[in-house]
């Protein structure tokens, strides 16, 4: 595991990275549809990442979202049971303090 302490701003921090490798349209549609529906941005990874994913989810495809969350969990350096969704998004709300 990485060295560097995981915080959920660092998440945050990481997924906006993330976002804007994949382009500006990327992230401003996944921020905009976050705000809409629930109040808050791209940072509600801080608080609730199935909420996150869910959003993915609905925006993109199942697919696209869990490649992100994989991306984003290998980003983190977060060790995985496996590649399953359960399993990812459990490690990296245990991370979160979840």
């Amino acid at each position: 595991m990485s060295s560097i302490k995981i915080t959920p701003a660092f998440v945050a921090v990481t997924t906006h990275e993330i976002l804007q490798k994949l382009g500006k349209p990327f992230e401003a549609t996944i921020n905009t549809y976050l705000l809409s529906k629930y109040g808050k941005g791209i940072e509600i990874i801080e608080d609730n990442p199935r909420t996150f994913y869910t959003a993915l989810k609905e925006l993109f495809g199942e697919f696209a979202a869990r490649v992100f969350i994989y991306d984003l969990i290998k980003e983190l350096d977060i060790p995985i049971k496996s590649t399953d969704i359960e399993d990812m998004i459990t490690a990296l709300e245990g991370y979160l303090g979840e």
